[in-house]
């Protein structure tokens, strides 16, 4: 009866584990969204920036949660203040997404060092926490390949099937989403189709 509670609870865990990566990977996307990104795919095509005259004004999105989603308008000639709102919302996004896996580490680092758990959990646990400093570790040197490029910053999101990749970019042309891709399928192997690339300027 005790051997059989222990295992339900750990279970519990596990799917615990589960359900919060799949949240989040739901957040991030609407987050995404929300956040009024162009997506360029390359099964989609590149889509076209939309052209800003003088004296025009730039529409940005704030994506942290104290924005409430609200529209901040920026003015034409501010490029000061469009850097700023850039590079916020990629070191946003970065400390969100460091934060997650964070979390997500010491739930299974606590069934690893539980006395409790069976050891074909705390084996499951150890190979999630492996794959967990492998994605990392690939969004890592991603990031660096493609800032390499010229671009001025970019994020990588990374799951055992997908990728979403955000670069800091005014407009993404086909030479550039290739090269982007190259880097992506070259360290993750995964299929084009499962490669999301958009542009945050």
């Amino acid at each position: 009866m005790q051997v059989r509670r222990k295992n339900i609870i750990i279970c519990s865990m596990i799917i615990l584990l589960f359900v919060v990566g799949y949240a989040y990977n739901s957040f991030t996307t609407e987050r995404l969204a929300d956040a009024n990104l162009d997506l360029d795919a390359q099964v989609l095509g590149t889509n076209e920036a939309e052209a800003l005259g003088q004296g025009d004004k730039l529409s940005v999105e704030m994506t942290g949660a104290e924005q409430g989603g609200d529209a901040v308008v920026i003015e034409d000639n501010s490029n000061e203040a469009i850097e700023t709102a850039g590079a916020s919302f990629f070191s946003e996004y970065r400390l969100e997404r460091d934060k997650n896996r964070s979390r997500e580490v010491e739930m299974w680092q606590d069934i690893i060092n539980s006395e409790k758990a069976e050891e074909n959990f705390k084996s499951m646990a150890q190979q999630e926490l492996v794959k967990i400093v492998a994605l990392t570790e690939k969004e890592m040197i991603i990031e660096n390949l493609i800032v390499a490029r010229g671009f001025n910053d970019a994020l990588v999101f990374l799951t055992d099937d997908s990728a979403t990749i955000i670069v800091e970019a005014k407009e993404l042309t086909p030479s550039n989403i290739a090269q982007i891709q190259d880097i992506v399928v070259r360290k993750t192997k995964l299929d084009p189709k499962n490669i999301k690339i958009m542009k945050k300027n």
